[in-house]
């Protein structure tokens, strides 16, 4: 990965009990200044000009959850501020709705390892080009996102029209979640609304933890790909504001 010393990007997360994942290791890998805030109290949130880029992780509440709300007015100012953003799963679905897209129950809940689809426009995206066409990810959720007006659609799947999708030049929505390991699964096993979707699946913890371990080396291949992408996007957007200083100065 290249280095990106000096980039700062703000981390939101929903509960404790859901973290980087495998993302924390290729930020520290990358030098990245990173900084995490609970959503839950919005008054808490950090203004989005202080940070080169946001990424908000996914979480068991809903996406219109009205403890959200503030969360999805910060996301919709820092997107239309050009701040690059990163969403994952409820993340994802959080950038659809802060941009006046819907959220709604998908066809079919998707929990495990299951194949996603690049579209056109992901055949030529920044953060998807050069990726098969066909390859496997990690879903945990029942809901899905319908694109907001201006919306790139990258990927779908069987099951969930939309896995990704692009709004202007770096901003980014993911139904599908290329940070979770097994580890995480461990700590998401004390949170109700993963343990009920889970068992509305038909699945276990065991059998979920065992399928995800034996995904973990393409896994790790697709988030290293993924973040390493956008990290360069938010670079040239920290680099391109230096000048302007420059030149304003």
């Amino acid at each position: 990965m290249n280095r990106t010393n000096g980039l700062r990007v703000a981390v939101l997360r929903h509960e404790a009990e859901t973290g980087l994942g495998a993302f924390r290791g290729l930020l520290d890998e990358a030098g990245v200044d990173y900084q995490p805030f609970l959503t839950h109290d919005e008054t808490q949130l950090p203004d989005p000009a202080d940070f080169d880029g946001v990424i908000v992780l996914g979480g068991s509440p809903a996406a219109h959850d009205p403890a959200l709300i503030g969360t999805r007015r910060w996301i919709r100012d820092a997107v239309l501020r050009d701040v690059p953003f990163l969403g994952v799963c409820l993340g994802g679905q959080l950038l659809a709705t802060a941009l006046g897209g819907l959220v709604g129950p998908a066809s079919a809940p998707e929990v495990g390892i299951h194949d996603v689809f690049l579209t056109s426009g992901g055949r030529r995206d920044p953060l998807f080009a050069g990726l098969p066409g066909r390859f496997q990810v990690f879903g945990w959720h029942e809901d899905e996102f319908e694109l907001p007006r201006g919306a790139i659609p990258l990927a779908g799947s069987i099951a969930c029209e939309h896995q990704a999708f692009r709004f202007g030049s770096s901003a980014y929505g993911l139904q599908f979640h290329p940070e979770v390991r097994p580890d995480d699964l461990g700590r998401w096993a004390s949170v109700p609304g993963y343990t009920d979707l889970l068992d509305r699946s038909g699945a276990g913890w065991e059998d979920m933890t065992s399928e995800l371990a034996a995904a973990i080396p393409d896994l790790d291949a697709l988030a290293r790909k993924l973040l390493e992408r956008w990290l360069d996007l938010a670079t040239h957007g920290l680099a391109v504001r230096e000048r302007r200083t420059r030149v304003a100065v």
